[in-house]
């Protein structure tokens, strides 16, 4: 029968051989979970692949998100909706619009219809020469009206001036050719000269109100009494007979309408309302022509 110690030894070597046992299969558990590789389960697709621009070929590189930028400039917008507003319009009281608007209706029917298509053939069967002759002629012959009322205005310089023209061109290009054109003169004078009109307004008279007449265009009250003032130093109001004077007076205007016919084309097309555009630049033009 076996001693006590033996019993014991027998068993304290069994429980280490198991401890042993147990040691080891825990380290060889470790080393095989540190090598294995953790798996994932994914919860949303891969993002695709950002495609190439359509302007470019199909090999080059697309730009990431966010590469292209676009920041806003610094721009004031103003309300304004024209840049007409830094100088102030002329105005001119117009208390009789509605009778102003029928007669600028007519005229303008007057010179679309009828005397632009008429100059127009006028132009074709008269050569340029004969034309800008009658003009110098119907100039040369309102000299006394231009000289008057350079008096009445108590410009002398400017009487002298418009004397000297007168003779040369009387003299040297009878009338027909202006010849003193561009000559040097004393004093600047305006090419379109004076009338009463200027003259009411030169002394302090103001428009009074404005007119439209009928064939005439724009006028006002103030230059419609000047147009009655200027008939007495017009030649042609002196013609007789009567029909001879006015058919005269109606042909040289009529000849005038080249300079006329496009500047009033011009203003209209450029304009929303074209009445309102040419009553305010009849009162500048009229207002420069004063106190130039």
């Amino acid at each position: 029968m076996p001693s006590k110690c033996a019993t014991f030894s027998r068993a304290a070597f069994a429980a280490l051989c198991r401890m042993l046992a147990s040691a080891t299969l825990l380290l060889l558990i470790a080393a095989t979970g540190a090598q294995a590789k953790p798996t994932y389960t994914r919860l949303s697709p891969e993002p695709a692949q950002q495609q190439p621009s359509s302007l470019y070929d199909a090999e080059s590189p697309a730009l990431p998100a966010g590469a292209v930028t676009v920041t806003p400039s610094d721009v004031e917008f103003s309300d304004s909706l024209d840049d007409y507003n830094e100088a102030p319009a002329e105005n001119i009281a117009d208390p009789l619009e509605p009778w102003n608007r029928f007669w600028f209706a007519f005229n303008d029917v007057f010179y679309l219809y009828v005397a632009d298509p008429v100059y127009s053939f006028y132009e074709t069967i008269t050569p340029h020469q004969f034309r800008r002759g009658m003009s110098n002629l119907y100039k040369h012959a309102m000299f006394p009206t231009r000289f008057v009322n350079n008096i009445l205005q108590f410009r002398f310089k400017e009487a002298g001036v418009e004397f000297g023209r007168f003779i040369i061109n009387t003299f040297v290009g009878f009338g027909v050719v202006d010849v003193a054109k561009h000559k040097k003169t004393l004093v600047p004078v305006d090419p379109s000269g004076e009338d009463f009109g200027q003259t009411l307004g030169r002394w302090g008279l103001g428009h009074g109100c404005y007119l439209v007449l009928p064939f005439l265009g724009p006028s006002s009250i103030r230059d419609g009494i000047g147009r009655i003032g200027d008939c007495f130093t017009d030649p042609m109001f002196y013609v007789y007979p009567w029909e001879l004077a006015t058919a005269s007076e109606l042909w040289l205007r009529f000849n005038t309408l080249d300079t006329l016919l496009p500047t009033y084309k011009s203003l209209k097309n450029a304009a929303v309302d074209p009445y309102i555009a040419t009553r305010e630049a009849y009162a500048a033009y009229r207002k420069q022509q004063v106190i130039r």
